[in-house]
C-alpha cells in the first residue's frame, strides 16, 4: 500500500526553529526566504560556506534551503556537516532524518535519529522519525513499538504517533491492538479541534486496512465513504486512486479527480492528473480544455503553473512548438513581478531544446544561476546533437551536483544505450527506479532491455518494483503478463487477465496474445496453443478476443496444428462477417496455409475494402508482393502499414529487406540507422545494417558495435558467424576464431 507520512513529518519539520543575531549577513537571505524566493539565496550562501567554513548555522540553513527546494541529496552534506556541532544536532539532525524517510531512505533516517537520541533520549520528534521509519521499512514493527510506547510515556496525547502505532500493528497482523488503537486514534481526533487532514487521515486508513486484508468490498464502501466527506483532501485522493487503479477501474479514477477539482479549482495537482490520465483514454481534446482553464486563474502564481502544466501536456503529445511558448507564457507572467528562479528558467531551456531551438534554449542557460541545471541542459543538448560521449559528460557532472534526479539518470541510460553500453545503461535506469519510480518509464524500458538479451528474471524483478506504491501504466502490465509467462508465474497471470477480463475487457484479446507470445518464447509455439485453447480463455464471436484468435492461429500453424482452429475462425467470421479485424484473422491464415496468390490478394483487399489503411492487411499485401518479386509494390505497401503504425519495427525491417532487394542500400541503411537511433537493442536491425557494411567493404568501429549488439540480442548460429565475419574482415584473426567456435558449438548443440 501507499503510505504516506505527511501529517506526521509535515509537523516535525515546522517545528524546527532558527535563531540567528541582527547584524548578520543572513539577514538578508531571511528575508529574500520570507518572500518565497529560495532559489535567489544559493550562491549567497555557497560564498558564506566558503568564508565562514564549518559554521553549523550557515550550513544549517544551506541544507534547509536546498531541501525546502525539492533536492534533499545536496542538502544531505551539508545538514551533516551542521550535524557534527553539539548545538545543532537535533535541528539539523532531524531535518536530514526527516528528509531520508520522506525519500524512503528508511536505514538513513534510523541512522540519523539514532544519533540524536544517543544524546537526547526524551526527544519526541527524533522517537517520532525513528518510529516512522522502523514501521515504513515493513521490516521492523516491534521496534517502531519500542518508540512508540516511548513517545507515549512521554507524551500521552500525542496525536502523532498514532500513525506508526497503527501501520505496525497492521505489519504485525495484531488486530485486536489495532482496532483498538484506531478506535483510540478516533477519540483523540474528536476529543481535539482536529485538522480536516488527520481526520481525513484516518478514514483513509481504515480503508488501505480493509485493502491489505483484501476486503475489496470493504474497502471499496470505505473509499466511498471517506471520497463523500473529503472530496480534496490529498490525503485521501492520492491514496483512493492507487486502490481504483489496482482495480482497473480507471473511469472511477476519473470522477474523484473531476469531484477534487470541482471541489478544489486551484488544485494543480488533480488537475494535472486527471489530464495526463484523459489524454491516456485518448480525451486529449477534453485534456487540454481543461489545462487551458487553469491558465485563466486570477492567482498570477497558479497561471503561472498551469501555464507550465499545459507545456508538459503538449510534450506528451509532442507538439514542442507549443510546449515551448507555453513555457515562455509562464515565464512572461513571473518576470512582471520578479526575476524567474531557475527551476523556471530549466523548464523553459528545456523545451527550447525539444523543440529544436537550441541557440535560445543555450542562451536561457546563461540566465540559469543553479549549475547541476545547467549542466542538464547541456547534456541534452549535446544528446539531441547525437554528440554522445559529450553527453555522458555533462551528464557525470550532473550526477554529482543533484544524484537525485531520476530523469538524469532515464536520459543518461539512453545515451549509454547509443553507445554501446547496455550494462551501463542498466545501472543507469536502475538508479531512476530507485530514485522515484513514477518519475520516467525506466521500469517498462529495462525490462525491455532485459527481455531482449532473454533475461526474463531480471526483467520481472525490475518491471514490478514497487507496484503497489506506484501501478504500472497499461503497457507495464501487459508487458508484465508476456515476462510472467517467460518465467511460468501462472497465478499471477491468472490474476491479471481476471481482473482485466472484468475491468477494461477491450484489452483481455491482447492480454492474452501477450501472455501467449511470452509462452512461445520461453517453451514454443504448443505452449502459447495450449494457453490460449483452455477452457473458456478465447469467445470467438466476442471481438474484444480478436487478439488472442489471431495469436491462436499464427502460434496453431508453427505448432502444426493449425487445422484445428477453423472452427473458431469459422465462429468468428459468422458472428462479424464484415469486422476488418476478423477478416484480416481470415486473410493472415490463407497466407499462412499457402493458398493461391489470388485468394489471398483477395481476401486482404476485402480487409482494405473494410479499413483502407489497416496495417496489417498492408503487411500482408506487402509480403505478398515480396514473395512473387514485385519488391516496388511490396516497398509501398509497407511504407502505407509503417505510416499507419509507426511504433511497429517490423515493418521497418521489412521495408528495410525490400529496399535491400531493389539495390537501394543507402536508403535501406538510413531507415536502418534511423530505427536503431529509435530501439537501439532490435537485434535483427543491427544484423542487416552489419551485412550491408560487409557488403559495401566496411569493417568499421561501427560494425563491430552492430555485430555484437546481434549476439548480445540474439545469440544465435548465425549471429556469432556475423561476428567472425567482421572479426575476419578487421584481421583479428583469433577473435574470428573464437566466434565462429561459438557458432560451431551452437549449432552442435542444436543438432543434439
Amino acid at each position: 500500500m501507499v503510505w504516506v507520512m505527511v501529517p506526521l513529518f509535515a509537523a516535525i519539520l515546522s517545528s524546527a526553529l532558527l535563531a540567528c543575531g541582527p547584524a548578520d549577513p543572513l539577514t538578508a537571505i531571511r528575508e529574500a526566504h520570507a518572500r518565497g524566493r529560495l532559489e535567489e539565496t544559493i550562491e549567497p550562501l555557497r560564498s558564506l560556506i566558503k568564508e565562514r567554513p564549518g559554521d553549523p548555522e550557515i550550513l544549517f540553513i544551506y541544507g534547509r534551503t536546498l531541501s525546502n527546494l525539492g533536492k534533499p541529496g545536496l542538502a544531505e552534506w551539508s545538514l551533516r556537516e551542521a550535524m557534527k556541532h553539539p548545538d545543532w544536532l537535533a535541528t539539523a539532525g532531524l531535518r536530514l532524518a526527516a528528509d531520508a524517510a520522506r525519500h524512503r531512505n528508511y536505514d538513513s533516517a534510523v541512522e540519523v535519529s539514532s544519533k540524536i537520541l544517543d544524546v537526547e533520549s526524551e526527544n519526541i520528534e527524533a522517537l517520532l522519525v525513528r518510529a516512522s521509519a522502523y514501521t515504513h521499512s515493513r521490516m521492523h514493527h516491534e521496534l517502531a513499538l519500542v518508540d512508540v510506547e516511548r513517545v507515549l510515556e512521554l507524551d500521552p496525547d500525542n496525536l502523532l504517533v498514532m500513525e506508526p502505532l497503527i501501520l505496525s500493528l497492521i505489519g504485525l497482523e495484531r488486530i485486536d491492538e489495532l482496532t483498538e488503537a484506531m478506535e483510540e486514534l478516533g477519540r483523540k481526533i474528536e476529543e481535539s479541534t482536529p485538522s480536516s487532514g488527520s481526520s481525513a487521515w484516518l478514514c483513509a486508513t481504515n480503508a488501505i486496512f480493509a485493502w491489505d486484508s483484501d476486503d475489496i468490498e470493504l474497502a471499496n464502501s470505505r473509499w466511498d465513504k471517506c471520497l463523500e466527506q473529503y472530496p480534496a483532501e490529498p490525503e485521501v485522493v492520492w491514496k483512493a486512486l492507487p486502490f481504483y487503479d489496482s482495480e482497473m477501474r480507471y473511469e472511477r479514477s476519473l470522477e474523484i479527480l473531476r469531484a477534487a477539482i470541482e471541489a478544489n479549482p486551484e488544485a494543480r495537482p488533480y488537475r494535472m492528473n486527471l489530464a495526463a490520465r484523459l489524454m491516456n483514454s485518448s480525451a486529449v481534446d477534453e485534456a487540454e480544455e481543461l489545462l487551458l482553464a487553469g491558465t485563466e486563474l486570477e492567482n498570477a502564481e497558479l497561471a503561472s503553473g498551469s501555464w507550465r502544466d499545459l507545456a508538459k501536456f503538449y510534450q506528451e503529445m509532442e507538439k514542442y512548438t507549443e510546449a515551448a511558448a507555453a513555457v515562455g507564457r509562464a515565464v512572461e507572467i513571473v518576470e512582471q513581478v520578479a526575476t524567474p528562479q531557475s527551476t523556471l528558467l530549466f523548464e523553459y531551456a528545456d523545451s527550447l531544446l525539444l523543440a529544436g531551438q537550441y541557440k535560445l534554449s543555450l542562451e536561457v542557460v546563461e540566465r540559469i544561476t543553479h549549475p547541476p541545471y545547467r549542466e542538464m541542459i547541456r547534456a541534452r543538448i549535446a544528446q539531441d546533437q547525437r554528440d554522445f560521449p559529450l553527453a555522458l559528460a555533462h551528464f557525470k557532472t550532473a550526477f554529482q551536483l543533484w544524484p537525485d534526479n531520476p530523469w538524469a539518470r532515464y536520459y543518461a541510460a539512453q545515451v549509454s544505450e547509443a553507445l554501446g553500453d547496455f550494462d551501463g545503461a542498466v545501472e543507469q535506469y536502475r538508479h531512476s527506479i530507485r530514485i522515484s519510480p513514477e518519475a520516467t518509464d525506466s521500469r517498462i524500458h529495462v525490462a525491455k532491455l532485459h527481455l531482449a538479451q532473454n533475461r526474463p528474471s531480471r526483467a520481472l524483478q525490475l518491471l514490478r518494483v514497487k507496484v503497489k506504491e506506484v501501478p504500472l501504466s497499461l503497457d507495464g502490465e501487459l508487458l508484465s503478463l508476456e515476462v510472467w509467462a517467460r518465467n511460468g508465474a501462472r497465478l499471477e497471470i491468472r490474476k491479471l487477465t481476471g481482473k482485466i477480463r472484468r475491468r477494461i475487457p477491450q484489452y483481455i484479446g491482447e492480454a492474452l496474445a501477450r501472455v501467449a507470445k511470452g509462452l512461445n518464447d520461453a517453451k514454443g509455439p504448443m505452449a502459447a496453443v495450449k494457453s490460449l485453447r483452455q477452457s473458456g480463455n478465447i469467445v470467438p464471436s466476442d471481438l474484444n478476443y480478436s487478439e488472442a484468435l489471431r495469436a491462436l492461429v499464427e502460434y496453431a500453424h508453427r505448432a502444426g496444428v493449425g487445422d484445428k482452429v477453423s472452427g473458431d475462425l469459422e465462429e468468428a467470421l459468422a458472428a462479424h462477417p464484415n469486422a476488418a479485424g476478423v477478416l484480416e484473422i481470415a486473410a493472415f491464415r490463407l497466407e499462412l496455409t499457402g493458398a493461391s496468390e489470388d485468394a489471398v490478394r483477395s481476401a486482404y483487399n476485402e480487409v482494405l475494402a473494410a479499413e483502407p489503411e489497416n496495417a496489417r492487411a498492408l503487411s500482408g499485401l506487402g509480403r505478398l508482393a515480396a514473395k512473387y518479386d514485385n519488391h516496388e509494390l511490396a516497398l509501398s505497401y509497407f511504407d502505407r502499414a509503417g505510416a499507419a503504425t509507426p511504433d511497429d519495427t517490423r515493418l521497418v525491417m521489412d521495408a528495410c529487406r525490400t529496399l535491400v532487394a531493389l539495390g537501394r542500400t543507402d536508403e535501406a541503411e538510413e531507415r536502418l540507422n534511423n530505427l536503431l537511433s529509435e530501439v537501439q537493442f532490435e537485434g535483427r536491425a543491427a544484423a542487416l545494417l552489419a551485412e550491408l557494411h560487409l557488403a559495401r567493404g566496411s569493417a568499421s568501429d561501427r560494425t563491430l558495435d552492430l555485430a555484437k549488439r546481434t549476439v548480445r540480442f540474439g545469440g544465435g548460429v548465425e549471429d556469432f558467424n556475423l561476428l567472425a565475419r567482421v572479426h575476419d574482415a578487421r584481421d583479428e584473426p583469433e577473435l574470428a576464431k573464437e566466434a565462429g567456435d561459438r557458432a560451431k558449438a551452437l549449432l552442435a548443440k542444436r543438432a543434439g
